[in-house]
């Protein structure tokens, strides 16, 4: 890696630290949900890996956050209800999802009737 590449490495480290730690994620969880190693995550944490694009977007769709946010472009900060959502385990997230799914939708038809 070159010094620009080693600055942007730790850059996103940084920031995917910062988004798995507010979410009460351990390394193993995210690396669960990126389908991947611990060891991986623990070096693009620490700056010693690059992730690819692909990864990257990975990255930010499971943390809840833009590639934007973990390139340092804009304040990395999880939506609430992705952090909320994501930290349902695999088996009850569809039900959930069916639940808010339905709140959503009775609160757009009493907005249309008002």
């Amino acid at each position: 890696m070159d010094n620009l590449e080693a600055k942007l490495a730790l850059r996103i480290g940084a920031a995917v630290r910062a988004c798995r730690t507010k979410l009460g994620w351990s390394q193993a969880v995210l690396a669960e949900r990126l389908d991947t190693s611990i060891e991986h995550v623990s070096y693009i944490e620490r700056g010693m890996r690059l992730p690819s694009v692909g990864t990257l977007v990975r990255l930010a769709n499971v943390l809840g956050v833009s590639a934007a946010s973990l390139l340092g472009e804009e304040k990395a900060a999880p939506d609430p209800i992705v952090a909320l959502v994501g930290s349902i385990p695999d088996a009850a997230r569809p039900a959930v999802i069916g639940m808010l799914t339905g709140v959503v939708q009775a609160y757009r038809r009493k907005r249309r009737s008002q």
